[in-house]
């Protein structure tokens, strides 16, 4: 990490001279002033990953995996080249200067004001840079939360006291090679730990309506149908209630990393530059046939929670999804692409590289880690294997608990990045059974009243009374 921390020391001085400049410039344009302010809070996140690193190079090194590393290099290049396009900005709006080129500038300042209001501050010029601003910011954002920066300690060395009680028991993330020395090990989370706190994304005058989000797994299986479905849930929940929440996501979807089926990616996945070679996996076919199989389904759709009529409907849908591959737009059509682990996130923002550099274009969607909304990693539940009633048990049971991992993180996730609250409702399966109980009661007594006026024989009324029971 030591080429990166000069580079952040380099940007964090480069924010600070591009507010203090902001600040100095009196009468600035709306837009030009949401882009100042939305640079002055860039710099917060820059200055925390500085303090860490210098503090903690070991921890922060290993924290992040090569491609992850190499990720964060280009990002901090980036974040550099937008400062320094809003820095000019500035500087020839408060200077006057026509063009950088021939030297021009406007004699009277009335007059420089009013061309960069009508030429150079165009509209889409300077929200194309606060468009590149704010990305930049979420991408740190989630790159300081997966190196747990916020979370780390200030002072590394135990104080001297009684010892601490022992730290829960972890699972190394290994990928199935022998050379696991220098692997970062991760968390194997309970059903539901502490989330993480992560900065709130900045606001922006217009809350988009129109994120789409994808899942990826490396067989696009059992998590991602999941996630996929509580978020359909949410979705339906959120629209059910009254509330003012609004729901943000016009499109959720989910695929394989090293599925064939429906992917063009497949020749690059192959080829690309593993942090270990296990990582590299073999390719499945896919296709309509491999769908998530129905005992992980169950601990979705078989109880009360959230027991309305598009319940089954979401169950259908997903219970039939053949699973199918990457293709070459995904980072183009997507606004976040979401995984499961750090080994999935290192081998994503790989693939996000390889064919940013085929496509020769910007690859706009954020890839994201959904376990450090939890501090961990979520993986697969081990099962027991067998059709005996009590490994279904136990199975049942292990993938409730990843479901309850999943539906926290996704709260979580909701919250930061949509500004998204779970609607309050009433409990759906217990009202209809309500209803259906007073409904049979009512039958009952009505039957019975008959019964005693001589209309109708006794077997109605029985009947009547069967279903009030059930």
């Amino acid at each position: 990490m030591a080429d990166i921390i000069g580079t952040i020391v380099t940007l964090v001085e480069t924010v600070q001279s591009a507010v203090a400049l902001y600040k100095r410039i009196e009468g600035l344009p709306t837009q030009m002033t949401q882009l100042g302010k939305r640079i002055e809070r860039l710099g917060p996140f820059l200055s925390r990953l500085e303090v860490f690193i210098k503090k903690r190079p070991a921890a922060a090194s290993s924290s992040l995996y090569s491609g992850q590393k190499q990720d964060l290099r280009q990002l901090l290049n980036a974040i550099n080249g937008h400062i320094k396009k809003a820095t000019d900005l500035f500087e020839r709006y408060e200077k006057g200067i026509l063009s950088r080129s021939h030297d021009l500038e406007f004699r009277a300042r009335w007059i420089s004001q009013l061309w960069f209001s009508l030429v150079e501050n165009s509209p889409e010029k300077v929200q194309a840079i606060l468009d590149d601003i704010e990305y930049d910011r979420g991408v740190l954002s989630d790159y300081l939360a997966l190196m747990a920066v916020d979370k780390q300690p200030d002072n590394p060395t135990p104080a001297p006291g009684p010892a601490p009680a022992p730290a829960p028991k972890k699972i190394t993330n290994s990928p199935g090679n022998k050379n696991t020395t220098n692997m970062p090990k991760a968390n194997n989370l309970s059903p539901s730990p502490a989330s993480v706190k992560r900065p709130s994304p900045s606001p922006s005058p217009i809350p988009r309506q129109d994120f789409k989000i994808l899942f990826v797994d490396p067989y696009h299986s059992e998590r991602t149908a999941i996630a996929e479905s509580l978020l359909g849930l949410f979705r339906e929940l959120t629209l059910l209630s009254k509330s003012n929440t609004p729901w943000r996501i016009s499109n959720v979807s989910s695929a394989g990393f090293f599925v064939k089926s429906s992917s063009d990616l497949v020749p690059i996945i192959s080829s690309l530059n593993y942090s270990y070679p296990s990582w590299k996996m073999d390719f499945k076919p896919g296709g309509p046939g491999d769908v998530p199989k129905p005992e992980a389904l169950k601990a979705i759709f078989d109880n009360n929670w959230a027991n309305y009529p598009f319940k089954n409907t979401i169950k259908s849908q997903i219970s039939s999804r053949p699973s199918v591959g990457l293709t070459k737009d995904v980072f183009t059509n997507y606004d976040y692409i979401i995984v499961f682990t750090k080994r999935e996130h290192d081998n994503m923002v790989k693939l996000k590289e390889a064919v940013a550099a085929t496509a020769k274009e910007r690859q706009k969607a954020r890839v994201l880690h959904l376990g450090v909304y939890l501090g961990g990693e979520i993986f697969y539940p081990t099962l027991a294997k067998g059709a005996k009633e009590d490994v279904e048990q136990m199975n049942r049971h292990e993938w409730n608990k990843k479901v309850a991992q999943i539906k926290t993180a996704l709260k979580e996730f909701l919250r930061q990045e949509m500004r998204w609250q779970m609607p309050e409702l009433p409990d759906a399966g217990k009202d209809f059974g309500k209803k259906g109980k007073d409904g049979g009661k009512k039958e009952a007594d009505v039957a019975k009243n008959k019964k005693k006026e001589g209309g109708k024989d006794g077997v109605n009324a029985t009947g009547a009374k069967a279903k009030g029971k059930g």
